[in-house]
């Protein structure tokens, strides 16, 4: 299995949806990913791009210049790193149909995720979008157009008519929705090859998918993120008898919750391990398996909260990158990812068993230690608004009859202020660490789902604490069982 991926590339997704950084952390992390190994970038811009015109009201307003594009372009070429758009075209549609003035693409009124195929309007956002991307990026050899985890489809009125007519089954209303983008990618741009998500072909049947008209047009990506492969046992078959060459697709980030902020780098070398024996198995069935691009999810969806911010899965990153090249984990990779990212200690593979706050320097590496503190004060935080104490003599009922006792209640503050006081400070110093990187809609987002809840909620129960230790414990008994 050894180094059956140097030949191969591999491409680091940054999914903008979400957590887009400022233009000048690529000038820092673009170095860093080419000397990780990473071959390219996977650009999946959503609302951070620029459209204009018709489409001008799809960008959001810290979307990228013009000139932030060609800037972003031309780190990447400095750096030896391929660009590859990603511009969805089905499903996962969110940017585009929440906008009124696109509603009427959707496939149902009231979910704004799939656009509605039959709807001659749809492929024309679609081209559009593509036209303008495509602009931006001159001399691109690949263009991945989505098409994944298209859930609604054939349910409207008018895909219902066009599928009796055509006597179209929902999967060849899928197939040619794609066929329309691919052709027009390559009519219009025939030295681009297109890339597509895999997963809405997965269990199609060799006849149809043969019958579909993709052959030739498009290359998939098989994604997988488990530890474990659950895909079809004859996907690779199927896959290989229409499709000569493939790409497929892992996960350094975003892959273990919607709202997790701590990246476990062991369940990703695992996903990468498992991923590198499926490839050695898998590769002679077709002309070319071209690389992986190793996703990192910032949302999973475009109305989701953040998962793990990119300088956090740096590390994570570093070491996948370092699996994919030598083709398996090791003691050495482990030291070397260490001293790469110049860690004082060993680079903890599991943050749920780090007890200390790991040091390092690399860009971004404040948000890293910023993430492994607020981690250990969350447990701080459960544990004392599930602590015995709190519950026993600051619990809600009692508060409402102001029948507390302050003996206790001294101590429950003297907690509450030492928790809240090092939400704090945290809270300073991130605010701090993120708008070096992030414009401060990020900041602001992540700050107000992830820190200031806590901090706000354990000012609220210092309030309290100094209201009822006011009252000195006088409330009567027999008053107090009267208003029960």
């Amino acid at each position: 299995m050894n180094h059956i991926m140097t030949e191969n590339h591999r491409i680091v997704h940054l999914d903008l949806k979400g957590a887009p950084p400022k233009v000048e952390y690529y000038e820092q992390i673009f170095p860093l990913f080419k000397k990780c190994g990473a071959t390219g970038l996977l650009l999946e811009y959503e609302d951070m791009f620029p459209y204009r015109r018709e489409l001008a009201e799809l960008a959001n307003p810290f979307a990228y210049s013009k000139e932030g594009i060609a800037q972003i372009l031309e780190l990447a070429k400095n750096n030896g790193l391929i660009v590859i758009p990603l511009v969805q075209s089905f499903g996962h549609f969110e940017f585009v149909l929440k906008h009124a003035k696109f509603h009427s693409l959707r496939e149902v009124p009231d979910y704004p995720m799939a656009l509605c195929p039959s709807n001659p309007d749809s492929i024309l956002a679609v081209t559009m979008m593509i036209d303008q991307v495509i602009e931006l990026h001159p001399g691109i050899k690949w263009f991945h157009i989505g098409a994944d985890e298209v859930y609604h489809i054939g349910i409207c009125e008018r895909c219902k008519k066009r599928m009796g007519t055509e006597a179209l089954t929902t999967q060849q209303l899928f197939f040619a929705h794609i066929r329309a983008v691919l052709m027009h990618i390559k009519k219009n741009y025939p030295s681009v090859t297109p890339i597509m998500w895999d997963d809405m072909m997965r269990f199609v049947e060799l006849p149809e998918l043969l019958e579909s008209g993709l052959r030739g047009l498009v290359e998939p990506m098989v994604w997988h993120y488990l530890t474990s492969f659950v895909l079809p046992p004859d996907w690779w078959d199927r896959l290989s008898k229409v499709f000569p060459n493939i790409w497929v697709a892992s996960a350094f980030k975003g892959a273990t919750g919607s709202c997790v902020y701590t990246t476990n780098i062991t369940y990703h070398i695992d996903n990468h391990m498992a991923w590198l024996s499926v490839i050695e198995r898998e590769k002679c069935k077709f002309k070319k398996v071209r690389g992986v691009a190793l996703t990192g999810w910032q949302r999973y969806d475009h109305y989701a909260v953040l998962c793990e911010l990119l300088p956090h899965a740096i590390p994570s990153l570093a070491v996948c990158l370092a699996v994919l090249y030598r083709g398996a984990f090791s003691a050495d990779i482990h030291m070397d990812v260490t001293k790469q990212l110049q860690f004082h200690t060993t680079l903890p593979l599991n943050p749920f068993q780090c007890q200390e706050i790991p040091k390092c320097n690399f860009p971004g590496s404040s948000v890293y230690e910023g993430m492994f503190e607020l981690l250990h004060l969350d447990v701080a935080y459960q544990d004392f608004l599930h602590s015995e104490s709190r519950l026993t003599w600051l619990n809600d009922y009692c508060v409402k009859r102001n029948f507390t006792n302050p003996i206790h209640l001294e101590m429950i503050l003297a907690q509450a202020l030492k928790i809240h006081g090092s939400l704090r400070q945290l809270q300073v110093k991130l605010q701090q660490s993120l708008s070096q990187i992030y414009y401060t809609n990020t900041v602001e987002e992540w700050l107000g789902v992830f820190l200031n809840p806590k901090v706000d909620k354990m000012a609220g129960i210092i309030d309290v604490v100094k209201n009822q230790l006011k009252l000195g414990g006088t409330a009567c008994r027999v008053k107090y069982m009267q208003l029960s």
